[in-house]
């Protein structure tokens, strides 16, 4: 897929997820165990693509699986968003100008540790050089958006946890498999309808037909 034709499939994600931009109140400091995270859809090897990390497989919370750039909520933070920011700057090596802002998603809370974890979406500039912090990043990966609309990617992981087994929906790429609340959160962007919509997928799809 050549880059100008990957660019116009990512601003058609831009011009929905923007127009469903979650504006409900950030839950106050003292209540909640809020984390933010960012969705960064970007151009790799003129592919679009969403980034993705490797949490390190030896130490920290959800060791060894793939998320997005974020993390837990400081004091110091001006709102979720700006924990959004900072994180992505302490383990990407991304400065905020590299980075254009389309909005939030609902909050998705992680099942071990029971963070409420709230996405933001946008564009990473293909300029921007990734540095990983070597204490809290084992790999970072540019998901095609193919991943995440293609049956054939599709996973479905089975959890025992606390005598209890559930099923999970998960996406593959190279051996890579994405679950957990990242995947809750892909899946309010690629998968979900809203309300009586059908989903950001389908109209994406309809849209591109109708070019």
């Amino acid at each position: 897929m050549k880059s100008s034709r990957a660019r116009h499939l990512i601003e058609r994600y831009e011009t929905i997820l923007r127009s469903r931009n979650v504006s409900a109140a950030e839950p106050p400091f003292a209540e909640a165990q809020s984390a933010a995270v960012f969705v960064l859809f970007t151009v790799r090897d003129d592919e679009p693509s969403v980034v993705l990390m490797r949490r390190p497989r030896d130490r920290g919370r959800h060791r060894g699986e793939w998320a997005f750039p974020g993390g837990v909520r400081e004091a110091e933070d001006n709102g979720l968003l700006s924990t959004a920011f900072r994180e992505t700057e302490e383990e990407l090596g991304i400065p905020e100008r590299y980075i254009d802002h389309w909005g939030g998603l609902e909050p998705v809370q992680t099942v071990g540790t029971k963070f409420e974890v709230w996405p933001f979406t946008g564009w990473l500039d293909p300029a921007a050089e990734i540095v990983p912090s070597a204490d809290e990043v084992d790999e970072v990966a540019s998901f095609p958006l193919d991943t995440f609309t293609s049956n054939a990617k599709r996973r479905s992981i089975h959890l025992r946890r606390e005598g209890l087994v559930r099923d999970l929906n998960a996406y593959a790429h190279d051996g890579m498999v994405v679950w957990g609340a990242t995947a809750r959160i892909l899946s309010q962007i690629f998968d979900d309808a809203h309300g009586s919509d059908s989903g950001i997928r389908d109209e994406i799809q309809r849209s591109l037909a109708s070019d």
